[in-house]
């Protein structure tokens, strides 16, 4: 099973502050941007490495949200916290790039395992 942080989960205030907080001053790079049905929008911050994934959207309170990785095989990764003796928190629940779960750590740091779908991979992750 691979496995591979890709982006931190933050819920902002402000979305437009927050993109130039992190593009002006930290030198990301403004990666892709999506409004979410229930009135959120949501833009991805990118490095060469993991991203930021910034998140404005009323239903959330403001703050770390999740880590999100990725995941080769879902089920596989499920199997594998299972028998180690954790659950997820929630169903596995398709999204617009695949389809995810959460899973708590030790500490109850919310952690998103999601699956790319192919087509996603191929437009915006290198393999």
């Amino acid at each position: 099973m691979k496995i591979q942080v890709q982006y931190t989960t933050m819920i902002v205030k402000n979305l437009d502050e927050s993109v130039a907080f992190y593009r002006d001053v930290l030198g990301f790079r403004e990666g892709y941007h999506v409004d979410t049905p229930d009135g959120g929008a949501i833009t991805i911050m990118e490095t060469d490495g993991a991203s930021v994934e910034l998140i404005c959207n009323q239903n959330y309170p403001i703050g770390l949200y999740s880590v999100g990785t990725d995941v080769d095989d879902l089920d596989e990764c499920i199997e594998r916290l299972m028998a180690a003796g954790y659950q997820t928190t929630g169903p596995v629940i398709p999204t617009t790039v695949g389809r995810m779960t959460f899973v708590l750590d030790p500490n109850g740091v919310r952690i998103c395992l999601i699956e790319h779908s192919k087509e996603y991979k191929q437009k915006y992750m290198q393999e």
